[in-house]
This record gives structure tokens, sequence and C-alpha cells, in this order.
């Protein structure tokens, strides 16, 4: 063999090692959050049909769709996240979701009363009740952004942010089983931080 020949086998064999010895991901997903170990996965077709179910974040343009479920000894954190085709739609979509479930638009401490009044007129009047309440904005993460939301809905904590690139948009939506709210929120800021 030639000196050529040589070097291209051995970056082959450097790159074949490489990839082989990459820190385990599926999907968009971390195989590991915090305590948590990834239980199940699921992209496309399947995270669509579960999502298509999901109140507010179904209203978001679909380009794909991801579902993982992770589990530890304190619960079951299951946590959606949907592509929108371009970041602009995504962010509209997820202001309009927002708006809808009674979420802060962001303006009301421009507006004063005028905005706290009026943006839940898009949300559904039965929503606001004791088994769905309004999202409060979580002051949990050292940085700003992203806001993360939580509300509840049927005794179940949800969480819900937006995150964005130059060109991809995802809302993710995170649910657990676990009543520990201090757990959770752990959780949720492994995944802000973590999950693509």
């Amino acid at each position: 063999m030639t000196k050529k020949a040589y070097i291209i086998v051995i970056i082959v064999f450097t790159l074949m090692m490489y990839l082989l010895y990459q820190p385990a991901m599926k999907s968009i997903f971390t195989e590991k959050l915090g305590d948590m170990t990834l239980t199940r996965f699921d992209t496309g077709e399947v995270a669509a049909k579960q999502i298509s179910n999901m109140y507010g974040i179904k209203e978001i343009p679909l380009e794909k769709a991801y579902s993982a479920v992770y589990s530890s000894n304190h619960g079951t954190m299951q946590i959606w996240a949907v592509e929108a085709p371009d970041h602009n739609i995504a962010n509209d979509a997820y202001n309009a979701m927002n708006s809808m479930l009674g979420g802060s638009s962001g303006h009301e401490e421009h507006e004063g009363d005028v905005g706290s009044s009026s943006h839940n007129e898009y949300s559904d009047p039965g929503m606001m009740d004791d088994n769905f309440t309004k999202p409060e904005k979580l002051e949990f993460m050292e940085f700003t952004k992203p806001d993360v939301y939580m509300l509840k809905e049927n005794n179940a904590m949800n969480y819900y942010y937006f995150k964005m690139n130059y060109n991809m948009g995802r809302v993710y939506w995170i649910i657990f089983d676990s009543p520990d709210m201090n757990y959770q929120i752990s959780m949720v800021k492994e995944a802000v931080i973590n999950i693509k």
C-alpha cells in the first residue's frame, strides 16, 4: 500500500472510533437527565399522533415531532417537542398558544391594567378552573431565555417553553407524575439546558 492509502485508512478508522464513542443521543434527547434515564422515545408520525391530542401544543405548525419518557425512583417525566418549518412561524405560533392558554404576552408591563385584562380573551372560558390554572412564568434559571411557564391541568403540573436559533424553532411540553415540585423544577432545568 502507498503512504496515501495508509493515511486514508487511519482517517477512516479514527472517524469510526470517534462516532462509536460519542455520548448516547436519542433523536434530540440525551440518555440521562439528572438522575432520570431515557426509557422511550418516538419521532415522526408516532410523536405527531401523541401531540395531535394535546391542547395548545397541537396548534403549533408541525414539521417534525418528538416525544420521550424519562424515569427514575422519583417518578416519570414525559416530554413532547414540536418543530415548526421556520423559526418565525414557530415564534408566532408559540406566542399565540401562550396567549390562548392565558400566559403572559410580554406586553403587560407596558400596558398596565389594559394588558392584564385583555390577554385572556382568547382562552377557553371553561379552562380556568380547579382543573386548569393560568400559566405562571418560572424564575428559576440563571439566564433569562427561554421563558418557562408552568400550569396545572387535572392535578398534574405542566411546563412549556420555546427554543429557537436562526433556522429552527421548537416548542417543548413536559409533564410529571412526581408530586415533588422541587424535583420537577430541577428536571425541567436539566431539560432546558441539555435537550437540543
